[in-house]
């Protein structure tokens, strides 16, 4: 679920320009500072754009800022606003005085009155409080060297004095406006110690930004309730040049010794098949504890496939990446017929909606049920009774999806669940299930899309639009 940090917000005062095209910009360095101290920097020259999703930083219905770098074919550089500490502009020109906004920005429970001002003699100030840069064509409000006005509610402010045709550098204040608390109570980032916990089954992960970890949007929420010793891993590549190096990654039950779910994207940057086959590179996850381990010997001659979650034609984008995918970790004992059947198809359906030209990003939730589920108000089992995997691994009796679809086109998420009934050869097939998020998570207890703010999250999983996901392949499987 991403975030808005109130009390980090407080502290921040952000500069950020939405640019239009890399040939309009001016030489100017956009530079962006996480809060675990990793510093990104951008040429403006080097940008396609820049896409505020869900609305401005600081706004209560912001989700992030993705960064489209003009050499990267449309591929965007995510961060969630919860991960920004300060994100400033600098360069270019200066000849009128950038005006001071005052106070400086902060976190208030009640409206506030705002000064801009300049000292430069004759100039015009304008102001926004939506985030975006005025011009003389577009503000909020204007005045001469000096306006005041009132804030009652959250707003970025943004000002700058034109002087004879000549604009100053903009200046920004984040006012916090707030009569409730956190607007993301439920993300990972406010489960109690979630950074030593991810970190410690993570040990060879330690070299990536923390910003590619739990943060990611495709992460539901961690299971660290008393009495569950679950491990996660983060499967990753080095050296093959993406700028988004996460293949997968997924959370382990050590108790059962299964994948409680696998959780990925597919963005620009992954989505390319340069058509480099499968490379069964399979092993075991060595991110998880050595005693509960899924290994080749639990599925030979077991009587069931090695069902891929993430699957190889998932990752088609590099050699490493497609290795990956055959680690067991990554799989779920599956009965053949539904693994080459109704499951493959579904898979395929996912590339096809992750294809769609509106679609810029597809966060991607797979997994068998292992926990109790509950259908029709009764609660069972999620595992078929008296079936492992050559006596260890536990079988699950459903199957399921959580998808959430970005649509760069109309900046807005789309989500859909997706159920379906872990049959055998000698099992009627039962037509795969469509259903909210909502009521996937009803069903299985987890907390899926956690790092959306809470009121986009409501809205985004209690509906299905299926003219949405109908426009990539009809819903019939």
């Amino acid at each position: 679920m991403r975030v808005l940090f109130n009390n980090i917000i407080a502290k921040i005062a952000v500069a950020i320009v939405l640019l239009a095209t890399a040939a309009g910009a001016t030489a100017q360095t956009y530079t962006i500072t996480l809060v675990n101290g990793t510093v990104h920097t951008y040429e403006a020259a080097a940008l396609d754009s820049i896409q505020f999703v869900g609305g401005t930083f600081g706004s209560t219905t912001g989700v992030g800022v993705k960064v489209y770098p003009s050499a990267n074919s449309g591929h965007s550089v995510e961060f969630l606003y919860s991960q920004i500490s300060s994100l400033v502009i600098s360069g270019g020109a200066i000849t009128v005085d950038t005006p001071t906004i005052s106070p400086s920005g902060g976190n208030y429970t009640a409206a506030q009155s705002v000064t801009v001002a300049t000292t430069t003699a004759g100039a015009t100030v304008y102001y926004t409080t939506d985030g975006t840069t005025p011009s003389a064509s577009n503000y909020t409000g204007r005045g001469s060297t000096t306006v005041t006005f009132t804030l009652n509610s959250s707003a970025v402010v943004k000002a700058i004095a034109i002087y004879n045709g000549t604009s100053s550098a903009s200046a920004s204040a984040t006012f916090t406006i707030t009569t409730s608390g956190d607007n993301n109570t439920n993300r990972n980032t406010n489960i109690a110690g979630w950074a030593s916990l991810f970190k410690k089954n993570n040990s060879s992960s330690a070299g990536i930004d923390s910003n590619w970890q739990p943060w990611r949007l495709e992460f539901p929420r961690l299971k660290t309730e008393s009495g569950h010793s679950n491990s996660w891993s983060v499967q990753y590549t080095t050296g093959d040049g993406l700028d988004d190096p996460i293949c997968y990654s997924l959370e382990w039950d050590n108790s059962l010794m299964a994948t409680r779910w696998v959780c990925y994207q597919f963005n620009p940057c992954n989505i390319v098949d340069n058509n480099v086959g499968r490379n069964e590179s399979w092993g075991e996850d060595t991110n998880l504890p050595s005693a509960t381990r899924s290994k080749a010997s639990h599925y030979s001659s077991s009587g069931f496939s090695r069902g891929h979650l993430c699957m190889s034609n998932d990752r088609q984008v590099s050699k490493a990446q497609n290795q990956l995918t055959f680690k067991y970790s990554n799989m779920a004992p599956q009965y053949s017929n539904h693994n080459s059947g109704q499951w493959q198809n579904l898979e395929n359906d996912v590339q096809t909606w992750a294809k769609m030209s509106s679609v810029d990003t597809l966060y991607v939730v797979k997994a068998a049920t292992i926990d109790n589920i509950t259908l029709n108000g009764s609660t069972s089992s999620g595992l078929l009774s008296g079936v492992k995997a050559n006596n260890t691994l536990p079988v699950s009796k459903y199957f399921y999806m959580a998808l959430l679809a970005y649509n760069k086109t109309d900046n807005k998420y789309y989500a859909m669940g997706i159920w379906t009934y872990h049959y055998n050869a000698t099992t009627a097939k039962q037509s795969a299930q469509y259903i909210s998020i909502d009521e996937l998570e009803a069903r299985t207890g987890i907390d899926f899309f956690c790092n959306l703010p809470d009121d986009i999250e409501a809205t985004v999983e209690a509906t299905l639009d299926t003219t949405f996901w109908s426009k990539g392949t009809a819903l019939n499987r």
